[in-house]
């Protein structure tokens, strides 16, 4: 039998798509049917206020034309972008397809070029300038009162224990950008109403009212084998949005220790897991050889599994599995070079150096091939999650990324020798330990291709650590002094480690790691050992969402 959220959204994958649970908990060792609470009580999501017309018009054929409501919303949602980077051509198209059904009929506008939107982007600049000027206890003031409105809905009871709500906002309607080039960048995100939400609570609770008047819920379900407390349909990429509980709730504290646990048990098996795949990228069976060779650079890449998309629909990112003929360079000694948009529509490009026998694989998969063709054409992502099943429960490519982040974040830290930090004069000693810590979390982020944009105050800031650097050896170079020298020696070194991981850092984003792959028993052993102020590396709220891993032994290993 269905669970209650595929009944009502006619879902044809039991327990999959429409269960939350499934990808959320269960994937790192839960159940998806378990009664996973007795007691859910909340007051629902909050909905952002309705729109307010501005009655500043557009142009058309000279003539200024003030618009309905509702297109009066699309228009000004649409002149904030105009002169940006969003602003193209498929943005353009995508926004006319939605925006023109709003227009009134009688002026016969027939596509977007015709309009002028200056007055509206005028007005824009001068609402934001407003914002600008007002006093710190204005805006003070205007945070405490939105604040106050929102209070009741930022906690939930879980068998009679409070907790806070993650994203217990609906967001307000707007303009679909995507990552990267999404096909479907343009697109009006339509506004929620209650009619289109689910609500999740206990039998006994009292519905929530909906804090927008004369409004209703879609539908109030008690569905205990999941964890979400609302739900609705999102209407440009067609897929359930949910409210959770927050990341420092029961429920994700839970699902993290199992993550990391189930990563660990990996630990054990991986020599003979890899002893396996090894031998089997000589298997005469092609497809075996495939999975084998999939596997190879999952290990040795971090690379995420991916899968088949509909490029109208989503953005053209890929996995190890719709790695296509075009994504791959062959060089010479076993060399191969990798470009393609990894998720986010994050690239990724790097020149490898792989196994010998996986080289000529990679080769053999591509001869007599065109480029878009797939290189794995044999597999598929159930193909490869069932071979990874194979060797241990619940394994699965983001368990090995786990792994394999865990593992090189430990391996970094251990080259950090207790007896020679004590070495370090105390004034420096912290510096010192923070410096490699984000260095270690570097390499991993390195790994794990997190990338940001690159923004100017990185390359000031190291030109301001080589003119530090510099100053500091001329001060050497001047003192007689040896424990002076030794001292200035100290903290030339520590400059040349920020330094050097400032470069290394300039386009990776450090969180992801530390969020979501880092096994964080690791981090509290670094910080127990070397008795550091545990906010000097985590923030607040992580500090609260990592509670569970804090008590762990100094000499604790991943």
């Amino acid at each position: 039998m269905k669970n209650n959220l595929c009944s009502i959204l006619n879902c044809k994958h039991y327990n999959k798509c429409c269960n939350p649970i499934h990808w959320k908990f269960n994937l790192y060792g839960g159940s998806a049917t378990q009664k996973q609470w007795s007691i859910l009580e909340h007051n629902g999501p909050f909905f952002p206020p309705e729109y307010e017309p501005h009655k500043i018009p557009i142009i058309f054929n000279s003539n200024q034309i003030i618009l309905p409501s509702l297109a009066e919303e699309y228009a000004t949602m649409f002149a904030k972008y105009i002169d940006t980077i969003y602003y193209t051509n498929t943005f353009k198209k995508n926004f006319w397809k939605d925006f023109k059904p709003t227009l009134p009929s009688e002026y016969n506008i027939n596509s977007l070029e015709q309009l002028d939107f200056t007055l509206i982007k005028n007005f824009l600049i001068k609402e934001k300038e407003k914002k600008n000027h007002l006093s710190k206890e204005e805006k003070d003031m205007i945070k405490k009162i939105n604040n106050k409105i929102k209070e009741p809905y930022k906690y939930c009871i879980i068998d009679n224990k409070t907790q806070t709500v993650g994203n217990y906002k609906i967001e307000p309607p707007g303009i679909f950008l995507g990552r990267g080039l999404h096909p479907k960048s343009g697109h009006i995100k339509k506004r929620i109403y209650p009619e289109d939400v689910i609500i999740n609570i206990s039998k006994d609770a009292t519905v929530p009212i909906p804090n927008i008047k004369d409004h209703k819920w879609g539908n109030v379900i008690h569905d205990q084998s999941v964890i979400w407390l609302a739900s609705w349909k999102e209407n440009i990429t067609n897929k359930n949005k949910y409210i959770f509980t927050s990341l420092d709730s029961f429920f994700k504290s839970k699902s993290d220790e199992t993550k990391f646990d189930l990563a660990r048990n990996l630990k054990k098996k991986i020599n003979n897991i890899r002893n396996t795949y090894e031998n089997q990228l000589n298997n005469d069976d092609e497809k075996i050889k495939q999975l084998a060779t999939s596997l190879y650079l999952i290990d040795n890449l971090a690379l995420r599994i991916g899968g088949d998309k509909d490029t109208k629909e989503e953005a053209d990112t890929v996995g190890v599995t719709s790695l296509r003929v075009e994504h791959i360079i062959f060089l010479e000694d076993n060399l191969i070079k990798l470009d393609f948009l990894g998720k986010d529509s994050v690239r990724y490009c790097k020149k490898i150096p792989v196994h010998m026998k996986v080289f000529e694989n990679l080769k053999n998969f591509v001869n007599n091939k065109n480029k878009k063709d797939k290189i794995f054409h044999l597999i598929k992502p159930s193909t490869l999650n069932e071979y990874l099943n194979s060797f241990m429960k619940n394994l699965t490519a983001k368990v090995w990324r786990t792994y394999n982040a865990s593992i090189l974040f430990q391996k970094e830290i251990d080259k950090l020798k207790e007896e020679k930090i004590l070495e370090i004069d105390e004034n420096e000693r912290l510096n010192y330990l923070l410096a490699m810590f984000i260095q270690a979390n570097t390499s991993v982020a390195s790994l794990c291709n997190h990338q940001k944009n690159i923004n100017d105050s990185s390359n000031k800031t190291i030109n301001n650590l080589d003119q530090k650097i510099k100053l500091l050896k001329q001060k050497k170079n001047k003192t007689k002094d040896n424990a002076k020298k030794k001292k200035i020696t100290n903290k030339i070194k520590l400059l040349k480690i920020k330094k050097d991981t400032k470069s290394k850092m300039k386009n990776l984003a450090l969180d992801t790691s530390i969020n979501n792959y880092i096994d964080p028993r690791i981090i509290f052993a670094f910080i127990n050992k070397f008795n550091i102020p545990p906010e000097k590396i985590l923030r607040k709220k992580l500090l609260k969402r990592f509670e569970w891993a804090s008590l762990v032994d100094k000499d604790f290993k991943f």
